[in-house]
């Protein structure tokens, strides 16, 4: 009922996305005021809103037609971007993990570029050079250098000069990076990297219990998702199933960091994860299930944005 207008859209159904997600963002301000909201250290509140409507809406579209143009998933559909945006709820104000991702929609799509070519040096080094600018602001990010190497290895075109290209486009904005020092006269400040400290989780019981029914239907969403992934992958094109095996390995290194960093890395983890959930919402075959799940999905959604304001 619900997802089969998100599956061949109509344009109408597009722009309709557009004011989901502006009543998406705005939806915490029922109970609370701007300020408090989308408060920020630096940033004016109306700011944050704005790019809090803005960047995730191009973000999520951009995912989307990417996984579509790829024939990763191979239905046209709104699903994917739809999904990032109720998968991403938590994160209001955090305009850096915003615009870090958005580039990080870009290393991605030059990793799925990659794929059937033998000598993808200009793919892998637009990769590595968007990944090193991403450590001046997330230094563990540097960890997913390991995704080059599962992904040469997944396309069958990791060679030595592939590394050596890796290593080229990892170091080329620390160079830039030390000449502006160097002309400037200013500090050169190295980054501290692997600097990692596991989050320390609160114990479930700690948890309000409001945001336990939320966190519970994710987690219910997610493994639903990943047994049909596994179960289907089998059946799926050679590059569609070689690119969803780039992208787990993309979603697992990334969340591994983020256990290990900050909460602000688990937005990366959301766009291979809403690339899997929205891939079961598309294909599954019991769709009573699927809307159902993608009912509650949405109801949580809007549910811990609502109880955001209370913190609780």
């Amino acid at each position: 009922m619900f997802l089969k207008h998100l599956i061949s859209p109509r344009p109408s159904i597009i722009l309709l996305f557009f004011v989901f997600c502006v009543l998406f963002a705005f939806f915490p301000l029922l109970t609370s005021d701007l300020n408090t909201v989308f408060n920020h250290s630096y940033i004016h509140p109306y700011v944050i809103l704005f790019s809090g409507i803005i960047i995730p809406f191009f973000l999520s579209t951009g995912l989307n037609n990417l996984i579509y143009e790829k024939n990763i998933i191979r239905k046209d559909n709104l699903v994917v971007g739809v999904v990032f945006i109720l998968i991403s709820c938590a994160f209001v104000n955090n305009i850096t993990a915003w615009v870090s991702a958005f580039l990080m929609l870009f290393l991605f799509n030059f990793l799925l570029e990659s794929y059937q070519k033998d000598t993808p040096f200009s793919q892998f080094y637009n990769a590595s050079f968007i990944l090193a600018t991403l450590t001046f602001i997330y230094p563990n990010l540097i960890c997913l250098t390991l995704l080059f190497i599962v992904s040469g290895i997944n396309y069958s075109n990791l060679n030595w000069r592939i590394i050596f290209t890796v290593l080229l486009g990892l170091t080329t904005p620390y160079f830039f990076y030390f000449m502006f020092c160097f002309v400037t006269e200013t500090p050169f400040v190295i980054l501290e990297f692997f600097n990692f400290s596991k989050i320390n989780f609160s114990p479930i019981q700690d948890v309000h219990f409001s945001k336990q029914i939320c966190l519970a239907i994710l987690l219910l969403v997610v493994l639903v998702s990943f047994f049909e992934l596994f179960v289907w992958l089998y059946k799926k094109s050679i590059k569609s199933r070689k690119s969803f095996m780039t992208i787990i390995w993309f979603f697992t290194i990334s969340t591994l960091i983020a256990i290990y960093s900050g909460t602000e890395y688990f937005y990366f983890s959301i766009i291979p994860l809403a690339i899997i959930v929205g891939n079961y919402f598309v294909y599954t075959k019991n769709r009573k299930t699927a809307n159902i799940l993608f009912f509650l999905l949405v109801i949580s959604s809007f549910f811990y944005k609502y109880i955001i304001a209370y913190n609780m």
